[in-house]
Parts: structure tokens; sequence; C-alpha cells
């Protein structure tokens, strides 16, 4: 059974994308924060993390830093970035965080599902990154962020911080 890292500070978030993991037959550990997915990872192997851009841990890592960490120490393994905030592909680049695709909240879990499958079973050098798209007729939370590529993802970031 393969074992995915869901890594989100809003619970409700967390436990509804891990129920429909577990329906496909994912192991699915849920944690909050980067210290709860350090652990985790120092204690058994995970094919693919899911890491919520917005976390906040001991030490002010957020998501952005975790996901770098984790592409260092574990380089075979996915990482998937989610958030109310949306990021395009350029700015996922220019963050050089190593992350193999984005997923806007809100999601279709049907199609985050679908995408997680196809994304832990294909071979590691297949880290072409892909977007989730948003359900039609929901706009994102923060418009500015989807207007301005030249933004860094850490300045995206501190702006939906300051909102």
């Amino acid at each position: 059974m393969m074992t995915i890292l869901l890594v989100d500070m809003v619970v409700a978030d967390a436990a509804i994308l891990a129920s429909a993991l577990r329906v496909e037959g994912f192991d699915v550990v849920v944690t909050r924060d980067a210290n709860g997915a350090r652990e985790v990872l120092a204690s058994r192997p995970v094919a693919l993390t899911i890491i919520d851009l917005m976390i906040r841990s001991e030490g002010g890592a957020n998501g952005l830093e975790l996901a770098r960490e984790l592409r260092d120490a574990y380089p075979a393994m996915r990482v998937l970035l989610t958030s109310s905030y949306h990021l395009s592909e350029r700015q996922l680049e220019r963050a050089d965080c190593g992350v193999s695709g984005f997923i806007p909240k809100p999601y279709d879990l049907r199609e985050v599902v679908d995408f997680v499958s196809a994304k832990a079973s294909s071979p590691p050098s297949s880290r072409r990154l892909w977007c989730v798209e948003r359900p039609s007729g929901i706009a994102p939370r923060q418009p500015a962020l989807l207007e301005d590529d030249s933004r860094t993802v850490a300045e995206s970031a501190a702006v939906a911080q300051r909102r």
C-alpha cells in the first residue's frame, strides 16, 4: 500500500481529501505542520506529500520551505502544493522548490484523486508540472495573485497573509 503524507493546518480540508484517497486504496497520514511531517518521514516511507502552501510551524517553516527541504532530503518523493491562493506554473518554477504540481482550493475531489493516483504511479523522472483545474464558476479568493506572474511564490504568500 502506497503512503501519502498530507500536511494541512485546515483539519476539515485534510480530512475530506484523506478520506477520498483512502477509498482509492492509499494509506494517508495527516499532519498539521512541518515538524509533524518530519516525524512521519523519519518513521516510514512516503511516496507522495501534499503540502498546503500556507502552513506555519515553529521556527517559521512554511509550505514552500518544507517543499524545498523534502526535495533535498527525499529526491524520489513527489511533492504537490495546495492552497486557496492560486500559483501559476511559472511561479512554481521560479520558486525552485521541486514540486510536481499545484492543487488550487477548493478542489474537485475526483480530479485530485485521479491526479494523485497518476503522479504516485508514474516513474520518478516524470516531474512535469500539472495543475488541477479549478471547478468552473469558482473564482480564486485572491484574483490579484493570478494577474501578476512576475511575483515569486514567497511574495505571493506574503501578500496573501497580509490580507
